[in-house]
């Protein structure tokens, strides 16, 4: 299974429970470097596969060829991964390459939202 996680603006108080539970199910997590440093304390001893930035066509592939072989995968990205993120991607190689597998997409906080609520706070 492939999981496709959005983690939220950058904070852990700020990822869904949803998100936190695909991470700590995953056998591998996949993702940009810095957003696998912000979710290091869900990560463990788990295999961590990071890529530097312009490289998300390949994080994607990577991970789809990891679920195809039988991997619990978590693809992270920031904010909501299905907007401006890594889903639609991913959905879109699956579907391109007619592929069996079984993605899965956690939304996750986007900048906005949370910027809206730090607002309420004055």
């Amino acid at each position: 299974m492939l999981s496709v996680i959005g983690i939220g603006p950058g904070s852990q108080a700020m990822m869904t429970m949803e998100a936190v539970e695909a991470l700590q199910a995953a056998e591998i997590v996949v993702g940009y470097k810095t957003y696998t440093h912000l979710v290091k304390a869900f990560t463990g001893d788990k295999q961590v596969i990071k890529t530097g930035m312009c490289k998300e066509i390949e994080r994607c592939q990577a991970a789809i060829e990891l679920a195809q072989a039988g991997h619990n995968v978590a693809l992270i990205s920031s904010g909501d991964a299905g907007i401006y993120g890594m889903a639609g991607l991913v959905l879109e190689l699956v579907n391109k390459q007619q592929l069996d597998i079984e993605v899965r997409l956690i939304p996750g906080m986007t900048a906005s939202i949370a910027a809206a609520s730090l607002s309420a706070r004055r």
